[in-house]
């Protein structure tokens, strides 16, 4: 018997990202091309069983099963071995904590990059200081991890700015958004990665890795809303005036209807997701439920099924996003799966009192930060992952 070639280890231009949703595990490799990532490989599966809650890892030993199955995948197509992976942090206890933070330089001088990673810095440090405080800050109380940041505006001698780098001026300013989760939620992501014999090397938040492909930065002078519907949590993220200016999330989205399917019809899940699935391109769905009874109802009879929790679903993100915002965005975006669902665009329309065309599924500039030969990168349910790839290839 003949061994097969050694596969090499993964070169220092490639970029391993893994979306570890509810529903299922994402992994894309891509490499940094002129400004732009190139998507070389992409590998999906799904969880067996429930082994995530709202975005959290309930089950470690079973999540990290499944990401090991989707590595060694990428792996095959690739040709070499993976080592390091970017990752983004979910859940349902997201807080955000925005802060400002300036610096007075001794003389008129050049900015480069080691002085805004001090201005960067000192703004974050401002902002876990006021966390601290609201939060109580005692060992007793939840420890929480920094888990990304967004800078909303710089400011150069009292000028808005929306580059630093290389300008001439004393005075500089930084205002951002600083994001925390609480430790477990962090912690047992790291622990999956390491079961699975991966080194993490750079976390994020969901959504500030899909708004970084969703909503281009040249976009973001408009007021628009990103709305990243998973399986167990929508990540949202808005933007205006030329920079993000709030992210949030809520703990409701597709499961939602999975489980209102479940009980109407008594189903199991994976039979109930199936159905869900049926209902956005088949006309009648057939299904047995957990009696061994054989059924067949109508595109209409599910879509009056899931009307209500539909409607709920969109009212609380509606309030989510209307808690960030202020009002109804110019525009809506919508990612993940969960954005598929029948009906939800005027759902969310409705909720929001905009006009439906104003709601549109994201993907359409998905090319202005990633491109690929061998797939179509233009599908909603690629926002986080490829996100998480762009954040971190091009270090945004």
């Amino acid at each position: 018997m003949t061994k097969g070639k050694a596969k090499k280890t993964q070169p220092e231009n490639a970029v391993f990202a893994l979306d570890i949703g509810t529903r299922s595990i994402i992994g894309m490799v891509g490499v940094v091309e002129e400004e732009r990532v190139k998507i070389i490989a992409i590998e999906r599966a799904e969880h067996a069983e429930r082994a995530m809650i709202d975005g959290q890892i309930e089950n470690i030993e079973k999540v990290a099963g499944l990401a090991k199955k989707v590595k060694k995948k990428l792996e095959d197509r690739v040709g070499f071995l993976l080592k390091r992976v970017s990752v983004a942090a979910a859940g349902r206890a997201l807080r955000t904590e925005r802060a400002e933070y300036e610096m007075e330089l001794p003389r008129v001088q050049t900015i480069d990059d080691e002085m805004i990673s001090r201005l960067e810095a000192g703004a974050i440090s401002r902002a876990e200081e006021v966390f601290d405080a609201e939060n109580g800050g005692g060992e007793e109380t939840q420890q929480y991890y920094l888990v990304g940041y967004t800078v909303c505006q710089y400011y150069l001698d009292h000028y808005m700015i929306s580059s630093l780098k290389d300008h001439r001026g004393r005075q500089i300013k930084a205002d951002l958004i600083a994001t925390f989760l609480p430790s477990e939620v962090v912690e047992s992501l790291y622990v999956t990665m390491n079961k699975t014999g991966l080194e993490v090397v750079s976390i994020t938040l969901e959504p500030i890795a899909a708004i970084n492909v969703a909503i281009p930065a040249n976009l973001r002078l408009l007021n628009l809303v990103m709305v990243d519907i998973g399986a167990g949590t929508s990540d949202i993220a808005a933007c205006t005036g030329g920079g993000v200016t709030g992210y949030t999330m809520a703990t409701v989205a597709g499961d939602e209807i999975t489980e209102a399917i479940m009980r109407e019809y008594l189903v199991d899940f994976p039979t109930a997701e199936n159905m869900k699935m049926q209902m956005e391109t088949e006309e009648e769905i057939a299904f047995s439920n957990i009696l061994g009874f054989a059924q067949k109802l109508s595109k209409e009879e599910l879509l009056g099924c899931v009307s209500q929790v539909s409607g709920n679903l969109c009212r609380e993100i509606a309030e989510k996003i209307l808690e960030i915002n202020g009002n109804a965005p110019s525009a809506l975006f919508l990612a993940g799966g969960g954005s598929k669902l029948a009906g939800l665009k005027e759902g969310l329309a409705a909720a929001l009192e905009m006009e439906a065309s104003r709601v549109a599924i994201a993907g359409n500039y998905f090319q202005a930060s990633a491109f690929s030969d061998k797939y179509d990168l233009n599908n909603p349910e690629y926002a986080t992952p490829l996100g998480i790839v762009v954040s971190s290839g091009l270090n945004l």
